[in-house]
């Protein structure tokens, strides 16, 4: 979907750098990897901050708590850009920093005995203003060129920040007016973002919160998901992003679920416990670290989408108009309405065959191979819905979903074909199969089948 253009050219009143769920694991290289080329790619914008939604360790250590802290004041030293300008750093911790069950990735990852000793769940406090030379409080406000930036840090098991609706009640004469301010939280705010992909949102009292505040603009991260996904900004009492993570982008997906998703199981009961799904995870840990650059002007908030592996615009901007709340061009309903589903080309057809291969379990399984060129018309291809049926009406048809290999990679890196892989077993036999396949973009909308 195409967004109205602004006149633009002038220098924005505030910039600054959005990343989340930076993962950075006990080896160095984990740092070395995407963060540290985003923080250099923001430092060469010149952001006045840098705003990172959570999930900064993967393991909870405060080495890898470390590393985050090194890589950043060896890219703004004293907090500063070359010109000797300050960068406010706008950090918060998510389930993977501080939750209370987060010695079970230490222990998954052999380190048990070191989260026992060193993990920052110990005195988040005390390894907060160690490594990032600031007090720590559970929520916090600073204040960057005149926008207040509310920050939540993750406590407790469920994915819930405790006194978020008091804070913003007690501070709300501050954020009264058109001036949008921000607020941070690591999990995705419910009812908002990505409705697809439930799993990754908190309790509802911050959605309910602000509500009350229509020119606050949430940030959050948690479910990974890939800036290509257009349901990754939303708008309604407010506006919320989810920003994509620096370690990989988001697989997990369950309506509908995926044969390629890194999901455990479907809505329906197929594959419970992943087990039977004929193909392997889709990949995204090695060209998936995405972030936005966010210029805000004075009539308009704009959202550069970059992936840092490629160095690559992923998408086209997203243009907030200002004040927030006056104009919703990111109500998903009405962008669904408007979309253009994504087309085969005319004559594209789907080929079949039949293969011994093995499933996700390795086990072995005679397969059917649905393959069929990419959608090239319309939006880009976000998944495809394939169908096996039968000329019996009476036979229930099997219906698999496949992420797009490249649904989360820059235009550039589009890909010309695209399979999905059934198990024979169950399938009506050959000479009775009807297969057909649909194309549709992240906001689920369909485009006409071709048949094979």
């Amino acid at each position: 979907m195409t967004l109205p253009s602004f006149a633009g050219g002038e220098t924005p009143r505030l910039r600054f750098g959005f990343i989340s769920d930076i993962h950075i694991g006990r080896s160095r290289a984990s740092a070395d990897r995407v963060y540290k080329p985003a923080l250099e790619w923001f430092r060469e914008q010149g952001v006045d901050a840098v705003v990172c939604t959570g999930d900064l360790a993967t393991t909870g250590l405060l080495a890898e708590l470390k590393h985050v802290s090194d890589v950043w004041y060896e890219v703004f030293p004293d907090d500063r850009l070359p010109d000797g300008r300050h960068v406010e750093k706008v950090f918060l911790c998510g389930n993977h920093d501080t939750s209370p069950t987060v010695e079970r990735y230490s222990v998954r990852a052999g380190r048990a005995e070191e989260f026992k000793r060193a993990s920052i769940l110990t005195d988040r406090a005390k390894a907060w203003e160690t490594h990032f030379r600031e007090p720590f409080a559970p929520i916090y406000i600073k204040r960057i060129k005149g926008y207040a930036f509310v920050v939540a840090h993750w406590e407790g098991i469920t994915p819930a920040v405790t006194g978020v609706p008091e804070f913003l009640k007690a501070h709300a004469a501050e954020f009264a007016g058109d001036l949008p301010f921000f607020y941070c939280q690591h999990a995705a705010l419910r009812g908002t973002v990505n409705p697809l992909s439930p799993g990754h949102f908190d309790d509802g009292k911050a959605t309910a919160a602000l509500n009350g505040f229509p020119n606050a603009f949430a940030l959050t991260g948690h479910s990974h998901s890939a800036l290509t996904d257009e349901t990754s900004i939303w708008q309604g009492g407010f506006t919320a992003l989810c920003g994509a993570s620096c370690a990989n982008s988001g697989r997990r997906y369950v309506r509908p679920w995926f044969e390629n998703s890194d999901v455990p199981g479907t809505p329906d009961g197929a594959y419970p416990n992943r087990k039977g799904a004929q193909m392997p995870e889709l990949n995204t840990s090695k060209d998936g670290g995405q972030g936005l650059l966010v210029d805000v002007f004075a009539d308009r908030i704009v959202l550069k989408r970059h992936s840092f592996i490629f160095n690559e615009p992923i998408g086209p901007d997203w243009i907030v108009p200002l004040p927030l709340g006056r104009e919703k061009p990111f109500l998903i309903d009405a962008r669904r309405e408007a979309s253009a589903a994504p087309e085969f080309a005319q004559g594209a057809a789907v080929t079949l065959a039949e293969r011994d291969g093995r499933n996700r379990e390795k086990e072995p399984t005679r397969q059917l191979v649905v393959s069929f060129p990419a959608a090239a018309r319309g939006d880009r291809p976000f998944g495809y819905a394939v169908t096996v049926a039968s000329d019996d009406p009476a036979c229930k048809p099997v219906v698999r979903c496949v992420l797009s290999p490249d649904f989360h990679l820059p235009p550039t890196r589009r890909v010309d074909r695209v399979e999905c892989i059934f198990a024979v077993e169950g399938l009506p036999a050959p000479e009775r199969r009807r297969v057909s396949v649909r194309a549709f973009n992240s906001l689920r909308k369909y485009g006409a089948p071709i048949a094979g």
